[in-house]
């Protein structure tokens, strides 16, 4: 079965609308005027929001799929099925977490939490797989559409466990890639490639030595230990041979796999993030799309949905979107005349820097809207 990544290539832009917000000041207008307008704004936000924290995005102009062409991310079937695969993920993670445990939010990522506060927007539903969101506040509603990198779930039991728990075993079961790992941060100029999802790729290197382990929880289960092969120090063995069927196979993969929450290629969002998410977005009066190109059809869909429903729509983002066209048209297809005319409180589609943009427009709406002191005010009583 051919398994390919939907729209690796990068999407053509729409110019700025409203066609007026072609300067930092006019853009923060058109932000504050869409925000102010709307009873309620879900933000839906993608890897370009996390680039200004150090992490890549992956269609922007140094996005991993526009530097790597020969890029391919692990797809959920290859990870379940093989331990090869399985090998390579984690070595690849392993060297990673770092770079993704130690980043910290942005402007971005601190302006939604603000304007959160403040009663412009009503949550947030991200692609992003990195925390930065919850680490600008706690307490923001969010909804994770394609998982967490922090947290390991057992595909098994359905246990979860911390990544950086999982971190500690895999150093323990890989000491002379823990030593490579300490020269990498010691030599910041070696070669890698780092991936939005936080693997690091390092070329040349081997990675069929790399070991894991399995969930222990399914290791001590009698029902299970048998089928979970282990060597002396834990780490997990190849499975037994896949039995065959005929021509089929029987993909029943061995008990006590470890995977990260995230959403690998080839795997479902859970129905129940599905209905999360979508309820969000019918609450909402406008969804405003922060450093997304859309190209995920699990995202892309909301905001059809939303077009589809007569909510407002808005996109910051450096570079083109997928169906944006669609977003702001008439009846004859032409972007309508509200929106190339208009001061933004209908709709927006801007290329500038999020944080930038964000942190204008929540000094704007300060100034100029009372929503925050009454929505303080009916805290405190």
């Amino acid at each position: 079965m051919l398994l390919r990544v939907p729209y690796a290539a990068p999407f053509t832009a729409l110019p700025p609308l409203p066609t007026s917000a072609t300067t930092l000041p006019a853009a923060v207008t058109a932000v504050a005027n869409f925000l102010a307008h709307a009873r309620s704004t879900l933000v839906l936000s993608g890897a370009g929001i996390s680039v200004a924290s150090g992490l890549p995005d992956y269609r922007g102009p140094k996005g991993t799929y526009t530097l790597n062409k020969e890029y391919r991310p692990i797809f959920f079937s290859e990870f379940v099925h093989g331990d090869a695969a399985r090998r390579r993920y984690w070595a690849r993670s392993f060297l990673g977490w770092r770079g993704v445990e130690g980043v910290r939010p942005n402007r971005g990522h601190d302006a939604v939490a603000r304007l959160w506060r403040g009663g412009w927007v009503s949550g947030v539903v991200t692609q992003n797989v990195d925390s930065l969101h919850t680490a600008a506040d706690a307490e923001l509603p969010i909804t994770n559409l394609h998982g967490l990198l922090a947290t390991i779930v057992c595909l098994t039991c359905r246990n979860t466990f911390p990544r950086t728990e999982f971190q500690k075993a895999l150093r323990a079961l890989n000491p002379s890639w823990a030593r490579f790992l300490d020269r990498l941060r010691e030599d910041p100029d070696t070669p890698v490639r780092r991936n939005p999802d936080g693997d690091i790729d390092v070329p040349g290197v081997a990675y069929e030595s790399f070991r894991y382990p399995p969930c222990a929880v399914c290791r001590a289960n009698p029902a299970y230990r048998e089928r979970i092969p282990v060597d002396d120090d834990g780490a997990a063995l190849p499975p037994p041979q896949i039995q065959h069927r005929g021509s089929a196979d029987v993909h029943t993969h061995a008990p006590g796999v470890l995977k990260p929450t995230l959403v690998f290629f080839g795997e479902s969002v859970a129905q129940s993030v599905k209905d999360e998410a979508e309820r969000r977005v019918d609450e909402a009066d406008g969804v405003l799309v922060l450093g997304s190109s859309l190209a995920t059809y699990s995202a892309w869909r909301l905001v059809r949905r939303a077009r589809e429903h007569g909510k407002k729509i808005g996109v910051v983002n450096l570079g083109g979107v997928r169906g944006e066209e669609g977003f702001w048209c008439d009846e004859e297809g032409k972007v309508a005349a509200r929106y190339r005319l208009g001061d933004g409180r209908d709709g927006v589609r801007l290329e500038f820097d999020i944080g930038e943009v964000l942190e204008g427009a929540v000094d704007v709406l300060l100034r100029t809207d009372r929503r925050e002191s009454s929505r303080l005010a009916a805290q405190a009583m």
